[in-house]
């Protein structure tokens, strides 16, 4: 229900769905208001598990081309053969040099994508009267008006009035907080008993996604019965529990985490987002009721330390695996409540901050970092400028209570 992917569908056309279920599944999820319009406009639909058969073939999550080769064996815009035939020898010229396995891989891409599987869409549908949900979450007003219809592909149809009082284009800070993409097909699952408390996962995540909490005799009465936890380690945390904690929605499902566990039998591995559904609730649970306590050891002092402070850059949109946005996030974790970013434009000025998403977020004392991006190679001067314009409104700050101190009360 987050999009909708029949928009713009015409009567008679053809729709194809990537889909991880079997026909009999993929029908039992979909929603009554696009069984409605499929059987009403006649709609071809079709599914394959580009996902499944891309992890088969050694590609990971690289369904491209795939689901190349599917839209040309369905859509007849020219002959399928003529289509494979074209496509492998663009193969060749692409992954040539990269070696005949690679090369092999994509062929067993483009073949595997002619195995598409027509889903019958019975005339019973038109007459399904779709339900009306009913929101019942609390969002800011800015998230439920502004930041869900563009991220819905909707922006277009807001109205000017949207942006009331947002004349100057700053957008709130934590907006990614609300996204929920949920696009990771596996998720890490953590297995506490293997677990030596190292906080590396959390290092590396490029998404702020798994983190570790200490956990207080009276924040453990808010956690659900049986929740794993450990008695953190070493002696200076003791009296507190010990839990590392992943957001399934927002993990992109890259894998560093358990790549960079150095235990020696993994206390982290891949389970499927519905098995791991019930550590959303647990993630929504101890991210709001459980405190960071980042005073107790110098988070400065190592790695493990830094990882008990607040990340203010989190769930951005950076690519699964990003290898940039672990050191910003550690950054914002060190000197985040007091930082002003001046972006020069490139991938980190679209992950940070491509509207209406703003992975730069709030501390509890509502302190962060103060983002803004100015066009391509200024950001030196334009962050020169941030700085002159704070160090003069300090100044002018000191030279008043300088004067009021002195007497002159019309300072």
């Amino acid at each position: 229900d987050k999009y909708d992917m029949l928009k713009g569908l015409k009567k008679g056309g053809t729709f194809l769905l990537n889909s991880i279920w079997n026909a009999e599944e993929t029908v039992n999820r979909l929603p009554d208001y696009m069984k409605k319009y499929l059987a009403e406009n006649e709609i071809k639909f079709y599914i394959i598990n580009a996902t499944e058969i891309a992890e088969e073939i050694g590609l990971g999550g690289r369904t491209n081309t795939i689901m190349q080769s599917t839209f040309f064996k369905i859509s007849g815009v020219i002959p399928y053969e003529l289509a494979v035939e074209q496509m492998k020898k663009a193969v060749v010229k692409s992954f040539g040099r990269k070696g005949e396995e690679i090369v092999k891989m994509n062929n067993a891409a483009i073949d595997k994508g002619g195995e598409v599987i027509r889903v019958e869409v019975p005339a019973e549908w038109k007459k399904l009267v779709p339900a009306k949900n009913v929101d019942t979450r609390v969002l800011p007003d800015f998230i439920r008006n502004v930041v869900e219809p563009i991220n819905a592909m909707k922006g277009d149809d807001l109205p000017v009035s949207a942006f009331i009082d947002r004349e100057d284009g700053t957008f709130p800070a934590g907006t990614t907080e609300y996204e929920k993409r949920g696009i990771a097909v596996t998720v890490p699952k953590w297995v506490h008993e293997n677990c030596i408390q190292c906080n590396q996962c959390a290092y590396v995540c490029p998404h702020a996604c798994i983190r570790p909490f200490l956990i207080d005799k009276e924040e453990m009465k808010n956690l659900p019965e049986g929740t794993p936890t450990l008695n953190a380690i070493p002696k200076s945390f003791d009296g507190l529990q010990f839990r590392i904690q992943l957001s399934p929605l927002d993990c992109t499902g890259c894998g560093n985490c358990i790549d960079v566990c150095p235990a020696k039998t993994k206390a982290l591995e891949f389970d499927t987002l519905d098995n791991q559904m019930d550590q959303d609730n647990l993630w929504n649970i101890i991210s709001k009721s459980v405190t960071y306590k980042d005073t107790i050891v110098p988070k400065e002092q190592n790695v493990k330390n830094s990882q008990f402070a607040q990340p203010l850059f989190e769930f951005s949109g950076a690519c699964s695996g990003c290898g940039e946005t672990p050191y910003i996030k550690l950054v914002t974790q060190l000197y985040g409540d007091r930082m002003m970013v001046a972006n020069a434009t490139g991938c980190s000025s679209i992950y940070g901050g491509s509207a209406p998403s703003t992975p730069y977020t709030v501390n509890a004392k509502g302190e962060g970092p103060a983002w803004a991006n100015s066009l391509f190679e200024d950001n030196a001067e334009y962050g020169f400028g941030m700085a002159t314009g704070v160090s003069k409104l300090r100044n002018r700050i000191a030279e008043r209570m300088d004067q009021i101190i002195k007497g002159d009360f019309n300072a």
